[in-house]
C-alpha cells in the first residue's frame, strides 16, 4: 500500500522541487541557522542528497529528519557528518572504539568488526539484542573525533521496535555515563521524541544526560527538562508511551 504522506522524489523536476522545499524548511527552522552551516541539499541520482558537516549531532538529526519527512526515508541519501575533519586520526579513533566495546560488560564484542574512515565509524557483526545494538552504537559517539556512526550490527534476538525499547537503550547509555545518575532522571519516549525530566546536581550532569539520549539511534528529538539543584535528586523510571 502506498503511503499517502510520502512524496516520491522521482526524476527531473520533482527532485529539484523537493530540494527547494527542503531548503525552505531548513531556512525557516528556528532550532539552527542553516546559513551558518556547511550543508547542501542536492539532487543525486533521482534522490535527495545531504552533503556537508554540522557542529552538533542534534543538527544532523534535525536536518535529516526534515528531508525524510518531506521526501520519504528511502529517497534521502545523507552524507552529513558532525564536526570538521581531521580532529583525530582514524587509527586512534578505531583503537579507542575497539577498547570501549571490548571492555564493556554489556557487550560481547568478539563478533563486532570496527572500521573507521575520515572519522566515520562503521560497526559490522552480530550482537544479542536490538538494545545492545543501539547501546554499542551510542558508545561510539563518546569517542572524541567521531563524525558519524554507521551501525550495521545484526541482533540475534531483535525486540519489537517501540518507545519502551528506545527508552531502555537511553537508560543503558546513561547508566554507563559516570556523569549521570539514572535514578535521578525520568525518560519518556513517544514516536522518537524523548523527554527528560528530574533533578540533578549540576549542569554537567544535565548536559550529559541530554547528549546520551541524542547518541541513541532512533531518537528524533530530545526535550531536556531536567532541573539543576545542587544536592537535589528525583527518583526516575523508564517509560515507553506505546507500551
Amino acid at each position: 500500500m502506498n503511503d499517502p504522506t510520502k512524496r516520491p522524489a522521482g526524476p527531473g523536476s520533482d527532485v529539484t522541487r523537493l530540494v527547494h522545499e527542503i531548503e525552505g524548511l531548513l531556512a525557516a527552522d528556528t532550532r539552527f541557522d542553516v546559513a551558518d552551516l556547511n550543508v547542501r541539499v542536492v539532487p543525486r541520482d533521482g534522490h535527495i542528497g545531504l552533503i556537508g558537516w554540522v557542529a552538533r549531532l542534534p543538527e544532523k538529526i534535525w536536518i535529516e529528519q526534515t528531508a525524510m519527512d518531506l521526501a520519504g526515508p528511502s529517497d534521502v541519501e545523507s552524507c552529513l557528518v558532525v564536526g570538521p575533519p581531521g580532529q583525530r586520526s582514524d587509527r586512534e579513533i578505531k583503537k579507542v572504539v575497539r577498547d570501549s566495546l571490548d571492555q564493556d560488560r554489556w557487550i560481547d564484542a568478539t563478533s563486532i568488526e570496527v572500521s573507521v574512515s575520515q572519522g566515520v565509524v562503521r560497526l559490522n557483526g552480530i550482537v544479542d539484542t536490538t538494545l545492545v545494538r543501539r547501546f554499542a552504537g551510542a558508545l561510539c559517539w563518546w569517542v572524541v573525533g567521531v563524525r558519524d556512526v554507521v551501525n550495521e550490527l545484526s541482533a540475534i534476538y531483535p525486540e519489537p521496535e517501540n518507545d519502551e525499547l528506545l527508552a531502555g537503550a537511553i537508560q543503558a547509555v546513561m547508566d554507563k555515563d559516570p556523569l549521570v545518575d539514572v535514578t535521578e532522571i525520568l525518560v519518556l519516549s513517544h514516536g522518537g521524541v524523548v523527554t527528560l525530566t528530574g533533578t540533578v546536581g549540576g549542569e554537567d550532569a544535565r548536559d550529559a544526560a541530554g547528549n546520551d539520549a541524542w547518541f541513541v539511534e532512533g531518537v528524533r528529538d530530545v526535550v531536556n527538562e531536567i532541573e539543576v539543584a545542587p544536592g537535589g535528586a528525583a527518583a526516575g523510571r523508564i517509560f515507553g508511551l506505546d507500551g
